[in-house]
């Protein structure tokens, strides 16, 4: 047993409450830097949470891929809307290039550089969440939920809704499947045409989640869920020498991050 527990990942040995201060820490950093190069620094740290957590590759592909989208946008959004007054150093207050002819609506190097920083923000606390998720169990989250005084319903809630995440996933892939070798057309151009394409996948991935629900539902009754206020645990949360070594660890790095920002005025544009 004891040499299980040693093979296993740190992450997955910490507790739960050393997680969270991690998590929140990490987010709250991301948010005080106007400077990609610090956040891409962030991103970096999750990145190798994500590696020494062993995360599959492919979860990481399949949580970043569908963002990319959203990022041209952003990236082409803060481009050519942050004026270059809004920057402090002149270094951003370049103008690359001009979208318009009699030079209007020019893109900023400041301007771009805030669409990298939003980018590098939303990575890091999506992968950071991911991390989270992934080597935090349900019960574990739902005993600290309890702790901070949450009500058991809303707790009941929140950690129901992270659990059927990956479940609806697999039946929207299953279905994503059927539909397939059904010979639907899921590759239509246009927005009307995918709205279309999609209703085949959504109505069934729609229906599946209603019965999930009625399922989980009846096992809650059955098993006398609401009978009693009293929360009991699958085992006591405790902090280990990994645990405060690793806040330690935490408030460190925060630290540092504040020092530069609001002692040494580093991180802006």
């Amino acid at each position: 047993m004891l040499n299980a527990l040693a093979k296993e990942p740190l992450l997955y040995r910490l507790d739960v409450r050393t997680k969270v201060l991690g998590f929140s820490c990490l987010t709250g950093l991301a948010f005080i830097f106007q400077n990609p190069f610090y956040n891409l620094g962030l991103f970096l740290i999750a990145g190798i949470s994500a590696f020494s957590a062993r995360m599959p590759v492919a979860r990481i592909r399949t949580v970043l891929i569908p963002l990319l989208p959203i990022f041209f946008f952003i990236l082409g959004i803060t481009s050519f809307t942050y004026p270059e007054d809004r920057f402090h150093n002149a270094f951003s207050r370049l103008t690359l290039f001009y979208l318009l002819p009699g030079q209007h609506l020019g893109a900023s190097v400041g301007g771009m550089l805030t669409g990298l920083n939003f980018l590098f923000r939303l990575l890091t606390m999506v992968l950071a969440s991911s991390v989270f998720t992934l080597t935090t169990p349900i019960d574990d989250l739902l005993q600290f939920l309890q702790k901070m005084k949450v009500p058991s319903e809303l707790s009941f809630m929140i950690v129901t809704a992270l659990r059927f995440i990956p479940a609806l996933d697999k039946k929207r892939i299953h279905i994503l499947e059927a539909q397939k070798a059904r010979g639907a057309r899921l590759s239509e151009k246009g927005l009307i045409a995918n709205i279309k394409t999609y209703i085949p996948i959504m109505v069934p991935l729609i229906i599946n989640s209603i019965q999930m629900a009625d399922a989980l539902s009846m096992a809650m009754l059955n098993r006398g869920y609401g009978y009693t206020k009293i929360r009991a645990g699958v085992r006591e949360l405790t902090l280990r020498l990994e645990d405060y070594l690793s806040i330690f660890l935490i408030l460190c790095v925060t630290a540092v991050g504040v020092y530069l920002r609001y002692f040494l005025h580093l991180g802006f544009l």
